[in-house]
């Protein structure tokens, strides 16, 4: 038995050295990295680059200010990403999404998990189970920067089809 244990504590330790051992990656020159035709690779100054960059940057710090003092944040997303020059504003359509989970703490101090609790619920081993999961909050998002660099932010109110309604990520915050 001890020798057993002792085997398996050496492969233990042998794994985790294995796994800090710093291993070589082969670097690729830039020859390697861009594609034979380089005529739609468009400069970093354009404003497609800027427009995207700018626009994950404003909603990430929008997000935290809305979002953090209620979850713990640990990823911002932007999906179908679409961009447009609409008098001589950029229009951006996107999907957004945060994905979230609530700061650790144990469920059964949380109100309407204890509430479920007392009355025997039978949603409360799920309520308990799902409080410290990370979930996705998504939405639908056009941004506008205009030609005085100022961005604004719309959300699609629209169950089918389109209808962009100007917003904050504060509008997100239920209150009493």
């Amino acid at each position: 038995m001890k020798k057993l244990l002792f085997m398996l504590l050496i492969l233990v330790l042998t794994l985790s050295v294995m796994a800090c051992t710093k291993q070589e990656v082969p670097s690729k020159t830039p020859a390697e990295i861009l594609p034979e035709d380089t005529s739609q690779v468009l400069p970093e100054d354009t404003p497609e680059v800027s427009a995207y960059d700018r626009i994950s940057d404003f909603l990430e710090e929008e997000s935290i200010i809305a979002f953090s003092p209620y979850y713990e944040l640990l990823e911002f997303k932007i999906s179908n990403y679409d961009e447009k020059i609409v008098n001589d504003n950029i229009e951006s359509t996107f999907y957004y999404t945060i994905v979230a989970k609530n700061y650790d703490r144990d469920p059964d101090t949380v109100g309407y998990i204890i509430e479920a609790k007392e009355r025997g619920s039978e949603s409360y081993q799920q309520l308990y189970d799902e409080y410290l999961m990370p979930h996705d909050m998504n939405f639908d998002f056009k941004v506008v920067i205009d030609k005085d660099d100022n961005l604004t932010l719309y959300s699609n109110v629209s169950p089918k089809g389109v209808e962009w309604v100007e917003t904050s990520m504060t509008d997100y915050i239920l209150s009493d």
